[in-house]
């Protein structure tokens, strides 16, 4: 069985994972936008690389929070 973690310390987490989440949105809104901007076919699918694994990274954090700090 794990350590208990407290209510206050599980919060701070979530709050900082929210933000990192929140970041990661932000950078695929650009990321896409970029992509959309390409013309090099090489350069576009990079960018649609870049975003998948962003998306992976999404996920894990969001897992991450529901498991692990859930309310």
């Amino acid at each position: 069985m794990g350590v208990r973690i407290e209510r206050k310390d599980k919060n701070l987490m979530r709050s900082h994972l929210e933000q990192v989440l929140q970041m990661q949105k932000d950078i695929d809104k650009s990321m896409e936008l970029f992509q959309a901007d390409t013309a090099v076919e090489e350069y576009k699918n990079f960018w649609g690389e870049l975003r998948g694994i962003n998306s992976q990274n999404m996920q894990t954090v969001s897992r991450y929070m529901v498991r692990k700090c859930n309310r």
